[in-house]
């Protein structure tokens, strides 16, 4: 579908995006970022605009071509962190092109993605419109966006978000949704200062108090909170189906993982909430010892949650079990969100992915992960996929080298380029 000189210009682009910096973290290159992105879409044709939200920018752009449907491109400009910096076999920002791969930070979450769809609606040329959506910030959890969208409410059909890519079998990946999120901090404190531990007779340790509480919220099975499985969302016989067909080598996921072993079902990291600590702190934990009473201790646990689960009922339940027991902060808080596999939107991705890569795609019924879908779900849009990738499980998204096929590249621009056609006429 692409000519030589398309796919010259389209690497041209991919090059130049990745050589711009883009930290959210750190907020290294940001604004320069977004200026090359607003340009580089007022050349394709989009009215493009950068756009405050109390942080990092979005940028903004619409394309009208007269149709009576409306898609909202989501992707973000932002990357993570570079580090560690020794572990890179090139400069994270060079963009360097060794054996086919093209290597820097953002080449497949998400530059890539957002390169692929920009090129192939330039190529398109019926009468669906759109909207891109373009943030700066969710590599630290999109944290103005709920607000943006509510303010601009921007109107469409459907939405496409960032890109599952492919797996380890070359398939396409489409993802239907994401599961939620609570992810909050619990700190007990039980006094101004670490005491000696001579006084442990009399004095409270914290770390048998967060112990408490912990176990009053998990036992190893089970979410213990009052109501936590009662309005998740029975499984549709489509989305059973969906899962009887998931063929996942477990024994290649666990290497893959680097776990030592694994336990339950594949399918339960797509259907079934969890309660996970992410760390835990307290005291000394020096070299040698250090007889002491610790004056602190912390926890920070993240709640996944599925369909019809609503974190904030969630929230209030862990409430209820920790009182004044300890201190809770919020760090995320997101909703929980499906598409029907029968959606227009879905149809259309499956077809075109059939067509591109001349196998069928692997359709999943929600990501183990999260994205922000819940922002557009709240405005009325029942339509939200996320697929059309760039990367694979070698692609090494947030780690040292990460990069992508140039292969895989072309292809998305292609798959990007026939959904546009499919879902314009379904």
């Amino acid at each position: 579908m692409l000519t030589e000189e398309e796919k010259q210009y389209a690497l041209k682009k991919y090059v130049e995006f990745l050589q711009h910096p883009s930290i959210s973290a750190t907020g290294e290159g940001i604004r320069e970022t977004a200026s090359w992105l607003k340009e580089f879409m007022e050349e394709l044709g989009i009215k493009a605009t950068i756009e405050e939200t109390g942080g990092h920018p979005v940028v903004y752009g619409e394309a009208n071509n007269g149709g009576d449907k409306t898609l909202l491109v989501y992707n973000h400009y932002d990357v993570q962190p570079v580090d560690p910096l020794n572990e890179w076999k090139y400069p994270p920002f060079s963009a360097i092109i060794e054996n086919g791969h093209i290597y820097g930070r953002g080449a497949s979450d998400n530059k890539g993605v957002l390169i692929a769809r920009l090129i192939a609606f330039s190529k398109y040329k019926g009468n669906l419109s759109f909207k891109f959506l373009v943030e700066g910030e969710e590599e630290i959890g999109s944290v103005n966006l709920p607000n943006y969208v509510e303010r601009k409410k921007p109107k469409a059909d459907a939405v496409i978000m960032e890109g599952a890519g492919l797996d380890t079998k070359g398939r396409p990946m489409i993802v239907l949704g994401v599961k939620g999120l609570l992810y909050v901090q619990l700190t007990v404190r039980t006094a101004s200062k670490d005491i000696h531990s001579s006084n442990a007779p009399i004095v409270y340790n914290p770390v048998w108090e967060l112990i408490k509480i912990l176990n009053e919220i998990y036992d190893g099975e089970r979410v213990k909170l009052k109501g936590f499985y009662n309005d998740i969302e029975p499984l549709s016989d489509e989305m059973k189906e969906l899962l009887a067909k998931l063929d996942i080598d477990m024994e290649e996921l666990r290497k893959s993982l680097g776990a030592y072993k694994l336990k339950g079902n594949i399918r339960e990291i797509y259907i079934e909430p969890t309660c996970n600590i992410d760390g835990i702190y307290s005291g000394y934990i020096g070299k040698g010892s250090k007889t002491i009473v610790p004056a602190y201790a912390f926890a920070k646990i993240d709640f996944r949650l599925v369909p019809n689960q609503d974190p904030k009922k969630v929230f209030s339940s862990l409430l209820e079990v920790v009182k004044d027991r300890a201190e809770v902060e919020v760090f995320g808080m997101e909703k929980p969100v499906r598409t029907s596999p029968n959606a227009k939107v879905v149809k259309a991705m499956i077809n075109s992915a059939k067509k591109v890569y001349s196998l069928d795609p692997v359709v999943i019924p929600n990501s183990a992960g999260t994205q922000p879908m819940g922002v557009f779900y709240d405005l009325g849009i029942r339509e939200i996929v996320s697929a059309i990738g760039v990367g694979t499980p070698s692609s090494n998204a947030h780690a040292p080298n990460e990069n992508v096929k140039l292969e895989n590249f072309y292809k998305a621009i292609e798959h990007a380029y026939e959904f546009f056609n499919e879902y314009s006429s379904v």
